[in-house]
């Protein structure tokens, strides 16, 4: 899994503090406070809202604050760019920032070509909810066929290659 790229994971675009599991000192104030903890090792692996203290010793996670999510939209990314935007949970009449979107996009320099950024809306704005390979996701409409095709040839060379 990717989940929230080191070039994305900048308070600028979670909105929350967002750690990984080997820096668990980091969060020791969070001892009595539920925290989203993500498996880093397993797509579709462990994912709950627990308490801190009982974070699985036995793997690697991503850690952050509990957020409310009023809308969430996927962003296909082909090749640096955006190129398609689908709602797909919660209020569709929340748009997201797209120039927050690109920014992102922009930033996320070691991104394989074809990817999905998994973005959410609330009271703070536009933030980075998770980034996927471009496979095992739901296309919520998308439906670009001159370009699914090469995202998906794109994204099998990557697997074949070992770099994602």
């Amino acid at each position: 899994p990717i989940n929230i790229p080191i070039e994305l994971n900048k308070l600028k675009y979670t909105k929350r503090k967002v750690i990984n599991s080997s820096q668990l000192d980091e969060v020791h104030y969070l001892t009595s406070q539920k925290v989203f903890v993500k498996s880093c090792d397993k797509i579709k692996g462990f994912t709950q809202i627990i308490r801190y203290k009982d974070i699985p010793q036995n793997g690697n996670y991503i850690i952050s604050d509990v957020v409310t999510i009023d809308s969430e939209w996927r962003a296909f990314v082909f090749e640096q760019k955006l190129v398609g935007l689908q709602n797909y949970l919660g209020d569709y009449t929340l748009f997201p920032d797209v120039p927050l979107i690109k920014d992102m996009i922009n930033q996320y320099k070691s991104s394989p070509p074809a990817y999905t950024l998994d973005v959410g809306i609330n009271e703070k704005g536009t933030f980075v909810i998770e980034v996927h390979p471009f496979f095992s996701y739901g296309l919520y409409g998308f439906a670009d066929y001159k370009l699914l095709p090469r995202m998906y040839v794109s994204t099998w060379k990557e697997l074949i290659s070992g770099k994602i």
